[in-house]
């Protein structure tokens, strides 16, 4: 239903949970709020709520986990907390450390951990929960949280990296014909209009979808902001069956591409065995006045 990485506002979100009656107000405005079996957490980094209160909520990084606070005076014996502990609920996690109205998606979580009575800076009695929420390093970082806006101001880019896979995708979009991708490919059109970012298949959407500029096969293009593993070439190829069962003709084709920061051995391996799918690393570099160039350093 989202996508990792992708920033949403609450009225977004609110007319794709519920397209023919949108939740506006009440709960959908605060930290959290249930819509049937699911929660959904907006989580302040940094910055007070529209409440004023100000948690503690925060990235562990070395245990890859985040933690998050309840709103002030709840206790695990709350129903809705009960059903959140057991799993009865899927929680969605949405993040911001500033005050613009969009949210970056983390994920689906679980609970690890919990702690009633977590006194808040307040004073305020909560519950202080601990979450796992899947591939979360690759979606952000350390530094994240408590930066603005580092990719549009430019000055605090140190690793050579993007904070978030929606700033890559962003980018690439944006910078398509500097890319070597572009030699061969352009962004898939219909109707003589570009669509192939976030290209909506029934198995998810599809980051890049390109398309030979002599519209003959076609392009999966994944990416992932930091390391990518062998776990992508699943997915890859996911998308790539969808395109080829949908999109292609009896002579076409599909090829898929992986775009990363890194990869792992896990990645080589997988890919040792699939010959239709190619990695490609690329190297943000930052130049004077805010410039990021791209760099496609090596296929393999």
């Amino acid at each position: 239903m989202f996508k990792r990485g992708s920033e949403y506002t609450r009225d977004e979100l609110a007319n794709i949970v519920r397209p023919t009656n949108p939740p506006r107000g009440g709960d959908w405005t605060t930290g959290y709020a249930r819509i049937e079996e699911n929660l959904f957490i907006f989580m302040n980094i940094g910055v007070a709520g529209r409440t004023g209160h100000d948690f503690e909520n925060h990235y562990d990084e070395k245990a890859n986990t985040l933690v998050w606070f309840s709103k002030p005076n709840k206790s695990s014996s709350n129903p809705l907390f009960q059903k959140l502990i057991s799993g009865a609920f899927t929680p969605y996690f949405f993040a911001r450390w500033n005050q613009k109205p969009p949210f970056t998606f983390l994920g689906t979580g679980r609970i690890l951990s919990f702690e009633d009575g977590y006194k808040t800076p307040q004073g305020h009695e909560c519950i202080r929960f601990v979450i796992s929420v899947d591939e979360l390093h690759d979606i952000i970082s350390p530094d994240t949280f408590g930066k603005t806006n580092a990719i549009s101001s430019g000055v605090e880019l140190e690793k050579s990296s993007f904070l978030f896979e929606k700033q890559l995708e962003d980018f690439l979009v944006s910078n398509w014909d500097r890319t070597p991708l572009s030699e061969n490919y352009e962004i898939f059109e219909q109707n003589g209009q570009q669509c192939g970012q976030q290209f909506r298949t029934d198995t998810g959407p599809i980051d890049i979808l390109g398309q030979r500029r002599d519209k003959s096969d076609f392009l999966v293009v994944e990416l992932k902001r930091d390391r990518a593993s062998d776990v992508v070439v699943g997915q890859t190829l996911r998308y790539m069956g969808w395109v080829k069962e949908h999109l292609c003709s009896k002579n076409q084709n599909v090829t898929g591409c992986i775009i990363a920061q890194r990869k792992d051995e896990k990645l080589d391996y997988a890919l040792k065995q699939v010959n239709t799918i190619q990695f490609m690393r690329y190297e943000v570099d930052f130049r004077l006045l805010s410039l990021f160039v791209l760099n496609f350093l090596k296929r393999a």
